[in-house]
């Protein structure tokens, strides 16, 4: 798996929180909602075209639109990120990590 940007990360979360496949102005409407993201067409697409090539959405047409599909699940993308977040910061031992959170 690739690391994903903040921005990216927005994208990701209004795709995974449908049950659906979406379409740019679907998810533009999404990220103005959720985020009060007022990012241009362009701009989401570009985001959308990164997160495909990186594996995590799959793109195609339906009729004179195209549909995005999740192909990484957010679990899998979460469980992936605090692995490498625990290898670095804690030595591999999620017991270090939670002793900073009990704090």
């Amino acid at each position: 798996m690739k690391e994903i940007t903040k921005s990216e990360s927005k994208v990701m979360m209004v795709i995974w929180s449908s049950s659906q496949d979406l379409g740019l102005q679907e998810i533009m409407a999404l990220l103005e909602t959720n985020y009060d993201s007022l990012w241009k067409p362009q701009t989401v697409s570009t985001f959308l075209a990164r997160l495909t090539k990186k594996g995590y959405l799959n793109m195609y047409r339906q009729g004179r639109q195209f549909l995005y599909r999740v192909m990484v699940e957010k679990e899998d993308y979460i469980h992936w990120m605090l692995s490498g977040m625990i290898d670095f910061w804690f030595d591999g031992k999620k017991e270090n990590l939670i002793q900073v959170l009990d704090r």
